[in-house]
């Protein structure tokens, strides 16, 4: 599997650049999704991933008005690591839906995740010009959930038995930063 693929950055970090999906990334993302260490918390997983799902998530990456998502380059070697992106924009109230999944599992506790989500915040309250960002996690999910926290997300609140995985049911927390919480960290410099 060749993960190297090499095309224009878009938005570029210290260890990360975040760049447009290509249909060869797919291959990649059908191995993401059915590596069940990958999906542990996630709703993902269930079935296997088929031609269908993958030209679907194909063209929600590269077509949807409503959304704006990149895949997750490592900047020492070149490597497609995952996906993030702003989903269900909502243009008028300006506000999106934060996902993110860092699907080569050597690549997690590497800071691209952290790195990922504050360039996406700083693009969607910047270039956007968004009034909030929200995202739900998986409440046993604890190193996402403290990475929203550092980069600034609070607590709105926590579906109770949302997400069914692993045979149980888990809460999924409701996460959300506003504009003025990303200004005022960007002008104490945590932003």
């Amino acid at each position: 599997m060749n993960n190297r693929i090499r095309v224009q950055e878009f938005l570029t970090g210290e260890k990360i650049v975040l760049r447009g999906a290509r249909r060869e990334d797919m291959a990649l993302y059908r191995g993401w999704l059915d590596d069940e260490r990958v999906t542990e918390f996630l709703e993902m997983g269930w079935r296997p991933t088929s031609d269908k799902d993958l030209d679907d998530t194909y063209r929600l990456l590269t077509e949807a008005p409503d959304a704006v998502a990149f895949i997750i380059v490592d900047k020492e070697n070149d490597r497609a690591v995952g996906t993030c992106g702003l989903y269900l924009i909502q243009w008028v109230a300006r506000r999106a839906q934060f996902n993110i999944l860092i699907g080569e599992p050597e690549a997690w506790n590497s800071g691209f995740g952290t790195e990922a989500l504050n360039l996406l915040v700083a693009y969607g309250f910047d270039r956007l010009n968004l009034e909030s960002i929200q995202l739900g996690v998986n409440a046993d999910n604890k190193g996402a959930v403290r990475s929203y926290e550092k980069a600034g997300f609070v607590h709105e609140g926590r579906r109770r038995k949302f997400l069914f995985r692993n045979g149980r049911y888990y809460d999924s927390l409701m996460m959300s930063i506003l504009r003025e919480e990303y200004e005022a960290r960007k002008a104490k410099g945590d932003g």
